[in-house]
């Protein structure tokens, strides 16, 4: 029996891909983005339009680039073939680069966890995080590979590895740049690793900035980009998500706008501090893994915007700290599997059934990050293996 449920979980990873290679006109809308950009550079025209974009893929696409100009240059093998050819590549590489990061969760982090679990909670966790990456064709999926290798690499003292690896998963969203941070936990800080971090943060700004230095008129393009996207709470569970959803209602519109969402936004972050006693535990506890594990987490429930697929962030440490311990108590493993892998509440009447199916991601990083402060509290965190 146990043989079949993973040969069925597989079944569903397998077509997932499938569905996904075989309708190059209905997914991968970010690949489409990432290859009209490199379409638009080339004929010498601003990524960061996207009327340019539109003419040069000769189509009505409407998303923006938002990344540096270095993704395109590292984007270019792929884009340079034709749309369906280069659709089923960037498939290709996502199948590998799922299968490297199942691996390296399964190795490095969550040995004590059944395949089976992780197969599932890697496709249905935090509102089908990775699912939603598959059918976008975001480069979600290599950032996670990259960052996750690193932190395998840190485990094994492989500093100079792992700042190559976090300079990798930065190159396109910048923000993972973050966890060089790392460097100076107690147990990581020395002159060498602060050198790593220099190191690091300079190559990272390194990449973004110098390909503007042959088109400086690119610019203003994509630092408007980073500043303007305002994706809604369903595909955005981070608290700017949250305020664009209150933009959404007449009565808590006024929430959305001037200096109200922004008092709004720094109550979110104090709250946050406040509820921070894992990661400052961590931080004391001399556990690198745990260190990683719950800087993870706390990264999840910081990023001002963390469009869906991001939330695969959040995944391990709710599989290596949460479930462990969940399962030493009344409420049960399954249970808090269950909660991960929830889909949504629809059902209930008016736009609070719609509210709380799109708040659901959001919800289920700020249950975990509570349940994590529960168990420091108790002192079940430390058991965690």
């Amino acid at each position: 029996m146990r043989k079949l449920v993973i040969a069925l979980v597989v079944l569903c990873w397998v077509g997932l891909f499938a569905t996904v290679w075989s309708k190059p006109d209905t997914y991968q809308f970010d690949f489409k983005t990432y290859y009209c950009a490199a379409k638009a550079y080339e004929l010498g025209r601003s990524p960061y339009e996207v009327a340019n974009l539109r003419q040069a893929c000769g189509n009505s696409h409407l998303l923006g680039f938002y990344y540096p100009l270095s993704v395109l240059h590292l984007l270019r093998p792929v884009c340079r073939l034709e749309y369906d050819t280069a659709h089923r590549a960037w498939v290709l590489l996502k199948v590998l680069a799922a299968l490297a990061l199942l691996l390296v969760w399964k190795r490095a982090f969550l040995k004590t966890t059944a395949w089976i679990v992780v197969l599932v909670v890697g496709l249905l966790c935090f509102g089908a995080a990775t699912v939603w990456d598959i059918k976008s064709g975001n480069v979600t999926l290599f950032e996670q590979l990259f960052l996750w290798t690193g932190f395998a690499c840190l485990l094994r003292s492989r500093t100079t590895a792992f700042v190559i690896c976090i300079v990798l998963a930065s190159l396109a969203k910048l923000m993972p740049a973050l966890f060089l941070l790392l460097l100076f936990l107690p147990l990581l800080r020395s002159r060498a690793n602060t050198l790593r971090f220099a190191a690091g943060a300079l190559a990272v700004a390194t990449a973004t900035l110098v390909p503007f230095a042959a088109h400086p008129d690119y610019l203003p393009g994509f630092i408007h980009g980073l500043t303007s996207q305002h994706p809604s709470l369903q595909f955005n569970p981070s608290i700017l998500g949250l305020m664009d959803e209150f933009g959404d209602y007449p009565r808590s519109a006024f929430l959305a706008t001037g200096w109200p969402k922004w008092v709004l936004v720094a109550g979110y972050y104090v709250l946050l501090l406040l509820a921070s006693r894992p990661l400052r535990w961590a931080v004391r506890s001399g556990s690198l893994r745990c260190a990683i594990l719950v800087g993870a987490m706390f990264y999840a429930l910081l990023a001002p915007r963390l469009i869906i697929y991001s939330c695969m962030i959040a995944i391990v440490p709710a599989l290596a700290l949460l479930l462990p311990a969940a399962g030493r108590t009344k409420i049960g493993g399954i249970a808090v599997l269950a909660a991960l892998c929830i889909s949504g509440f629809r059902i209930l009447p008016s736009d609070c059934g719609r509210f709380i199916n799109d708040a659901i991601p959001f919800l289920l990083l700020w249950g975990t990050w509570l349940a994590l402060v529960s168990m420091e509290k108790s002192g079940h965190l430390a058991e965690a293996p």
